[in-house]
C-alpha cells in the first residue's frame, strides 16, 4: 500500500526543478496533489493552460493520479488562502503542505537593491509564512487531526551563511526558524512541521554552478532532484516521528543538523557588564567557532568566520 493513500497535499513551486520531483512523488505515494506554480504568470512561459503547474498536473493525471494546477502567487499573503481553498474544493481536505517555492537574487549587502531584498523575502519567507498561516487556520477550524504535516524548505546556505546573497540567506534562516516555531504551535493540532535543506539541480543551482548540476548518463544521479523528493515524501508520510527538525540532502547524504547552543556562559555575579568586564571576560573565546556544515559533497568541517574574513579586517586595521 503507498504511504500516503487518501490524503492531499499542497506543493508550491510544483511545476518545475525540485517541486515537480516533490508533486510527482507524492502523487506516486497516493497523494491528491494540487500542484502551485505561477510561471505561466510571471515568466511568460505559455498561459496558465499550458505553463508547468498543469504540464506537471497532465502528469500526474496521465499516470493515474489526482492533481490539480494552481497558479496563485503566494508570496501574497491573502492570495496564499486561495491555494488552501484550491485543496479542499478539489479534494475535500487538506493533509500536506510543501513549501518548496523559491527564488534567488545575487550581490553584497551594499549593492543589492530594495526590489532584490524585498521579492526575495517575499517568496521564500512570506510566501512559506503564509501558506503555513492559511493550512493552519483551516486545521484549527477543524480541530485536531493526526497525520498533518509541514515541510518547509530551507538551504544550507541558510544555516550556514555564505557571502553574496544576503536576502536569500536571511530568508531560509528564517525559514527554518519558522519551522522549530511552527512544530511547538502546531503540535496540539496534530501537524508534524520539519524542514529540509536540500542540495539538487533546479534553476537556482544550475545558475550557480553549472558544471556541477548536468545531469549524468549511467549511474547514481546526484544531483537529481529525486533524492530530495523522497526525503519529503518520507517526511510527509506517517512513517515520520519528527517534528521541529532540519534535514540536509545531497544526493544520498542525509544530514540531521541541530539548532543554535550555548558553547559559554559567563555570570558577572549579578552586577551589570562593563565594557572593560566584557573584554576580560571574552579574552579567551576564540575568534573562529569550527562548525560541520553540508556540502556538494557530503559533510565537511570549517570555520566561522573563515580566516579570509579575519584577514581582511587585519589589512585594514593594521596597515
Amino acid at each position: 500500500m503507498t504511504t500516503l493513500e487518501g490524503k492531499v497535499a499542497i506543493v508550491t513551486g510544483g511545476g518545475r526543478g525540485i517541486g515537480r520531483a516533490h508533486a510527482l512523488a507524492l502523487a506516486a505515494e497516493g497523494a491528491a496533489v494540487v500542484v502551485n506554480d505561477p510561471g505561466a504568470q510571471f515568466s511568460g512561459d505559455g498561459d496558465a493552460n499550458t505553463g508547468p503547474a498543469e504540464e506537471v498536473t497532465q502528469a500526474i493525471l496521465e499516470a493515474g493520479g489526482k492533481a490539480v494546477a494552481d497558479t496563485t502567487d503566494i508570496s501574497d499573503w491573502d492570495d496564499a488562502d486561495t491555494v488552501v481553498q484550491a485543496a479542499v474544493k478539489s479534494f475535500g481536505r487538506l493533509d500536506i503542505v510543501v513549501n518548496n517555492a523559491g527564488i534567488s537574487r545575487f550581490g553584497t549587502i551594499d549593492n543589492i537593491s530594495r526590489r532584490d531584498w524585498e521579492r526575495t523575502i517575499a517568496v521564500n519567507l512570506n510566501g512559506t509564512a503564509a501558506l503555513c498561516h492559511w493550512a493552519a487556520a483551516h486545521w484549527r477550524a477543524q480541530g485536531p487531526e493526526a497525520g498533518r504535516r509541514i515541510v518547509n524548505t530551507s538551504s544550507g546556505v541558510g544555516l550556514f551563511p555564505i557571502p553574496g546573497n544576503p536576502m536569500y540567506v536571511a530568508a531560509k534562516a528564517g525559514v527554518a526558524a519558522l519551522t522549530i516555531a511552527a512544530a511547538r504551535e502546531l503540535a496540539e493540532l496534530g501537524v508534524r512541521v520539519n524542514g529540509v535543506a536540500p542540495v539538487a539541480r533546479s534553476r537556482i543551482s544550475e545558475t550557480v554552478a553549472p558544471h556541477l548540476m548536468k545531469p549524468v548518463e549511467e549511474g547514481f544521479d546526484r544531483m537529481g532532484p529525486e533524492n530530495v523528493a523522497a526525503l519529503v515524501a518520507y517526511l510527509a508520510s506517517p512513517l515520520c516521528r519528527f517534528t521541529g527538525r532540519i534535514l540536509g540532502i545531497v544526493g544520498d547524504d542525509l544530514t540531521v543538523l541541530d539548532s543554535w547552543t550555548v558553547s559559554r556562559h559567563l555570570n558577572n555575579a549579578g552586577q551589570r557588564w562593563t565594557s572593560d568586564a566584557l573584554e576580560a571576560a571574552l579574552v579567551d573565546v576564540p575568534l573562529q567557532q569550527e562548525v560541520a556544515q553540508q556540502s556538494l559533497f557530503g559533510v565537511e568541517t570549517a570555520q566561522v568566520p573563515p580566516q579570509e574574513v579575519l584577514a581582511a579586517l587585519e589589512a585594514v586595521e593594521r596597515p
